[in-house]
């Protein structure tokens, strides 16, 4: 699906702008200095693929200073996707061609791939990007799997909070039933859907590393999760059940995918630990070749590009790498430097970001 035209009102610090896309070019630039605005429009992109920020919780955040809300339009293929966020209540409403949706209805519809420096410094310290980078394929990929990441983190919130209330004697331990029973029904679903995740990327992610880094070298990936082993809600609640002693003194569930992790192995070494940062550069660009890979197997169209500055983050060789998809796939780059974009193949069509204004 191709992006035809964003429609951009109130945003962090970008001025009103309608932007039409030349449907003859496949490569959008945006260049100028850091704090101009560059990324807020990767970020606006963004939203209206996975519907939330790369860069902040709160929606409100979103919204410009002395604005009361902020409005993107993306028309895409034949849909007008739509996000409106007001700060006062703090709101976020979804549209698809003008009629509200929920958020499962919603993210998928645009498909996108995000990459940026931030992926590659974080890549190897956060458990927590690593989840999030399963659950962020996943959602793109499988239509119900952002439901059940929806549910499972209500659940999960419902069930702390009742934790702490059991531990100050406010709440009884009968009540944990109902609870244990939504994690276990939706922790199932969403540690079988990564389990199968790992095991498509194994392939891809191994023969993007060796192409990149031009080397033999084995990449191993495990799904870590102490629930591994379990495929049934039964299973998944029965354990649960007999961590209630445990949980209840932390005041927080102790298990389920929300503590998972993944585990790189680099010719049978874990990366947390031996890995150079060539190495986790090699790794990352191959993870987000191997996302993109599994979009289009399953729908048959590349995914939209969204390259935050990264260039200067890579070698040549990887940079070249890199602009092979920067020609396939609808891409939006943002650099603060010419001479990345006339490294690209593909002729860009480019944009100048100066104080918010793109021109």
């Amino acid at each position: 699906m191709v992006i035809k035209s964003l429609n951009i009102k109130g945003f962090r610090n970008l001025k009103p702008l309608e932007l039409k896309l030349d449907p003859e070019r496949s490569v959008h630039a945006f260049i100028g200095a850091n704090g101009q605005g560059k990324t807020n429009i990767l970020e606006a992109i963004y939203l209206c693929s996975l519907s939330k920020s790369f860069r902040t919780r709160s929606a409100a955040d979103l919204v410009g200073f002395e604005e009361d809300f902020t409005s993107i339009k993306c028309e895409a293929g034949d849909k007008q996707l739509e996000v409106v966020i007001t700060s006062k209540p703090s709101q976020k409403v979804l549209k698809v061609n003008g009629v509200k949706k929920p958020a499962a209805d919603f993210v998928g519809i645009l498909k996108a791939v995000f990459f940026s420096p931030d992926d590659l410094a974080n890549m190897s310290f956060s458990p927590k990007l690593r989840r999030r980078y399963m659950d962020v394929v996943l959602t793109q990929l499988q239509h119900d799997c952002l439901e059940a990441l929806i549910q499972y983190k209500e659940a999960c919130r419902q069930r702390n909070s009742l934790l702490k209330k059991i531990r100050e004697g406010q709440a009884k331990r009968e009540e944990l039933e109902y609870w244990d029973g939504a994690l276990a029904k939706h922790g199932t679903f969403i540690i079988e859907a990564r389990t199968q995740l790992t095991d498509k990327l194994q392939g891809l992610v191994s023969r993007h590393y060796r192409e990149i880094s031009d080397s033999n070298d084995e990449i191993q990936i495990n799904y870590l999760s102490e629930l591994r082993g379990v495929k049934t809600h039964d299973e998944f609640l029965e354990l649960l059940r007999k961590n209630h002693e445990r949980d209840v003194i932390v005041g927080e569930s102790r298990l389920g995918p929300h503590r998972d992790d993944l585990q790189f192995l680099l010719n049978e070494h874990d990366m947390t630990y031996f890995a150079s940062r060539g190495e986790w550069r090699s790794l990352v660009l191959a993870l987000k070749f191997a996302e993109i890979d599994l979009i289009k197997e399953k729908t048959g169209e590349d995914p939209v590009l969204l390259l935050d500055d990264v260039f200067s983050e890579l070698d040549a060789k990887r940079q070249k790498y890199l602009f092979k998809a920067a020609g396939k796939s609808q891409t939006f780059v943002t650099t603060t430097h010419h001479e990345f974009i006339e490294a690209l193949e593909s002729m860009p069509q480019v944009y100048t970001v100066a104080k918010g204004n793109i021109v």
